[in-house]
């Protein structure tokens, strides 16, 4: 395969499931569907599904509505569902209907403004550790403050195959010579300790409040994130359409060429960068091209 593996990808059609975390942003709160992905200008060559945020009862509808795109979505290679790891009662059940769904090869539940005291639940534990068993991937969305909450439970269940979103959502407006912004760097190298431990280079824009922002701060964070995590445990993602239209915006073409800038990835580093991280990570299979 050649071209760009876009590892984080979002799609919805409101008129089909509810998101209720869209409300209050009129930009991307109507469907959006395959038809509009940025492609990087024909780039992008497979992507990945990420779970957008709909209501816990229709989490399989959504998976099942995804799998079914078909010819709308050519591109698609896997799919990252959601589930709800809090629920031990029913999520061996959820996760055999998952499996009944082609493509699903991995599960967010958003951590992203829990409490501290999630975190260290047992049942959350607990169902990181069926998700390893059952061989699916866990995708990890946190801001920055939470990152020592991460390590600590992550330390716990060193057999999961887990990526950071988005980076961690480090400070981008602070920039990582402050306070916050040190704290992120921190975390970050020690997450990368975890040998199964991979990042997202992807939703730094989204975090910006501006332009202004995201360009003066947005590459120190993209190096520090490939220097620790190193360019095998390194992908790509569009984040669309939230990236797209939030913060500081910006197409897919000028973040991809915005992280091959700051590695100076070339060659087989670059490959790892554009593709082979996330085909190694995600190891799609039913909705998989050749």
């Amino acid at each position: 395969m050649t071209g760009i593996v876009d590892a984080h990808a979002h799609v919805w059609d409101t008129t089909r499931l509810d998101y209720p975390w869209l409300a209050g942003f009129d930009v991307l709160d109507r469907p959006r569907l395959p038809a509009e992905l940025d492609r990087a200008d024909g780039r992008v060559t497979a992507a990945i599904f990420v779970q957008a945020g709909c209501v816990n009862a229709q989490a399989l509808d959504e998976a099942r509505w995804v799998s079914g795109l078909g010819e709308d979505w050519p591109e698609l290679e896997a799919i990252v569902a959601a589930a709800d790891l809090l629920e031990p009662e029913t999520l061996d059940t959820h996760l055999d209907a998952l499996d009944e769904i082609g493509g699903v090869v991995g599960i967010r539940h958003l951590l992203q403004g829990e409490s501290p005291a999630v975190f260290s639940d047992p049942s959350l534990l607990e169902g990181l550790r069926t998700l390893a068993a059952r061989g699916l991937t866990f995708d990890a969305c946190i801001t920055h403050s939470q990152l020592p909450d991460l390590l600590t439970l992550l330390g716990q269940v060193p057999e999961l195959d887990v990526v950071l979103d988005h980076l961690g959502k480090p400070p981008v407006d602070a920039g990582i010579d402050t306070e916050a912004g040190r704290a992120w760097a921190r975390g970050i190298t020690e997450l990368a300790a975890l040998p199964r431990v991979n990042v997202k280079l992807s939703g730094l824009s989204a975090e910006a409040s501006g332009t202004e922002t995201f360009t003066a701060h947005a590459d120190a964070f993209i190096e520090h994130a490939v220097s620790a995590f190193g360019v095998s445990r390194s992908m790509l993602g569009s984040d669309w359409p939230v990236s797209r239209y939030l913060g500081a915006g910006g197409t897919f073409a000028d973040w991809i060429d915005r992280v091959h800038r700051v590695t100076g990835a070339t060659g087989s580093e670059r490959e790892q960068l554009d593709r082979g991280t996330a085909l190694r990570f995600y190891r799609p299979n039913a909705l998989g091209h050749e």
